[in-house]
């Protein structure tokens, strides 16, 4: 399974794009949403989406730095986090592109930040 997560945490790409894929679905809703509840999610996005990609790289990382933690546990964790937060946030990224960019959803932004956060604990497990 390490060998999985390794091919799947490619350098610096699989930390990159997906964040740069959640910046241009926030843009994209700033431009064209139209939602009623706008200036709400302009304001929390951002927010949400920092405390959830330092959240996230802490909690992996501590696993990583704590020996006790087998090996089999976090390569589970870090492909159950990554495929869960993955298959969210293209499904979400999906019908928000579909609904003609009305449907935002804050979750849509987590989902890839989550997984850039679990690729960059993972770089330094690799260290």
């Amino acid at each position: 399974m390490r060998k999985i997560l390794d091919k799947m945490f490619l350098k610096k790409f699989s930390l990159t794009i997906p964040i740069a894929i959640a910046l241009l679905m926030y843009l994209l809703f700033l431009l064209f949403g139209m939602a009623e509840d706008k200036v709400n999610l302009m304001i929390i996005t951002p927010i949400v989406s920092l405390v959830c990609f330092f959240g996230m790289f802490f909690v992996v990382l501590i696993q990583v730095k704590i020996s006790i933690c087998p090996e089999w546990f976090l390569n589970l964790f870090e492909l159950f986090a990554t495929v869960i937060f993955g298959i969210y946030a293209i499904v979400g990224a999906i019908f928000f592109i579909a609904s003609g960019f009305q449907n935002f959803n804050v979750g849509i932004c987590l989902g890839f930040v989550a997984y850039s956060a679990v690729s960059w604990a993972h770089s330094k497990r690799t260290q």
